[in-house]
């Protein structure tokens, strides 16, 4: 850190740095999800007995709660922004993301289950009283200098720097978007932020979470990757026939796009259901992440922010987690047992129009013609139950935007 962090501090230095924590916990969730839809759930996929499948279930169930405190701390982060001047970003580059990007030069990439994804895991969440033993982050000298830290909460160290020496009184704007609540956003612990105070709070709620404190770590994010690498190397030493992993590739793609291999090797899918499913998959994200920067954009007075963040959270745990999980045990068609992925990928930054009526009808058109590709993939003999599973779910959350209303046309 800085040693006169009042004379390098900036508004705009903090959006940026804001900026980048909305990408790290988006890129993080990502990361989580995919090492948590590798993981079998059923002991007709092989390689485990009853005793050990309850320890596999456990371990997914609390990875998958990890991964929605991250989204949760990805809204918090936007209500921060949206207080101090900025807007909701969702945008991130397409996995695997090469170790540079960000500050803390770790790879972010989509890996299966098990002990380099767990150390990698670790890492990111390791807390700042521990990271001691680490290099020191070099000290930026001017305000054009990228940020650059160790871990997540060395960066939101950073951020909390930043707003204790910028003035108080011209840095917030009251009555912003930041003031979203948990009872309007459907995330649990959502604090609203209007001042420095609650800008702190928000901060500490997100670390404390993430790596916990010197004097409990307990159900932490760092704790639980703790537990779980433990947890897992007994199981091994226990049973060198333990498998709990399906069969994955890293860094999977359906089609190459964009930015993909950007940051290394990808593994572009060949069997025809897998890509379409992977589509799919990439397509509901998307709409996902659209309605819920459109409802944190508008804020609380929003007429559309409860109903898109509504159907953005059901989404995300009745439509995606069925659907990684489908793609987890679709075979790759690269000639051997592997199997295909969710490659969570994101083309352009495209967002809802401001206006909620034009938005919704955008939205609900969008949702309807997923439905329909969803059911036509699932008619199919070869597709899995849980595809069926997600298809029902995204017909239910299309008729949650309703039907389409004509007179809406935009003019």
């Amino acid at each position: 850190m800085s040693a006169d962090p009042a004379a390098l501090a900036s508004r705009s230095r903090l959006l940026s740095l804001l900026t980048e924590a909305c990408e790290l916990e988006h890129g993080l969730a990502c990361s989580y999800l995919y090492a948590a839809f590798s993981l079998k759930q059923d002991l007709s996929e092989g390689g485990l007995d009853w005793r050990q499948l309850q320890a596999v279930r456990l371990w997914a169930s609390e990875i998958y709660m990890v991964a929605a405190e991250e989204m949760l701390h990805l809204a918090q982060v936007w209500n921060i922004l949206a207080a101090v001047g900025g807007s909701p970003h969702y945008g991130r580059p397409n996995f695997p993301q090469r170790r540079t990007y960000y500050g803390f030069d770790q790879p972010l990439a989509l890996e299966g289950f098990g002990s380099r994804a767990l150390d990698r895991f670790i890492s990111y969440e390791t807390p700042l009283d521990l990271l001691a033993e680490r290099t020191a982050a070099p000290a930026r000298t001017n305000d054009d200098e990228p940020a650059r830290f160790r871990s997540v909460g060395e960066l939101y160290g950073l951020i909390a720097e930043q707003i204790r020496v910028l003035p108080e009184e011209s840095l917030f704007f009251s009555g912003s978007q930041g003031e979203m609540t948990p009872e309007i956003a459907h995330f649990p612990d959502l604090l609203p932020v209007r001042d420095a105070r609650s800008a702190l709070a928000a901060i500490a709620l997100i670390t404390e979470q993430g790596e916990g404190t010197a004097c409990d770590r307990g159900d932490s994010h760092y704790a639980t990757f703790l537990r779980t690498r433990a947890a897992f190397e007994a199981q091994r030493a226990a049973d060198p026939a333990f498998r709990p992993t399906r069969p994955v590739l890293d860094n999977p793609v359906p089609r190459i796009r964009g930015d993909w291999a950007g940051g290394g090797p990808v593994n572009v899918l060949i069997d025809p259901l897998a890509r379409e499913v992977g589509d799919l998959f990439d397509d509901v994200y998307v709409l996902m992440l659209r309605l819920l920067q459109h409802a944190f954009t508008s804020g609380p007075s929003g007429p559309m922010a409860g109903l898109f963040c509504g159907v953005a959270i059901d989404a995300m745990t009745t439509v995606l987690k069925p659907l990684g999980e489908t793609l987890a045990l679709l075979p790759s068609g690269r000639g051997d047992d592997t199997r295909a992925g969710a490659a969570f990928g994101l083309t352009r930054h495209t967002t809802l129009p401001p206006a909620p009526a034009i938005a919704l009808r955008v939205a609900a058109e969008r949702a309807a013609d997923l439905t329909r590709l969803a059911s036509r993939l699932a008619g199919r003999d070869t597709a899995p139950e849980r595809l069926g599973l997600a298809v029902d779910n995204l017909k239910r959350i299309a008729s949650a935007l309703g039907p389409m209303d004509r007179s809406l046309h935009p003019t």
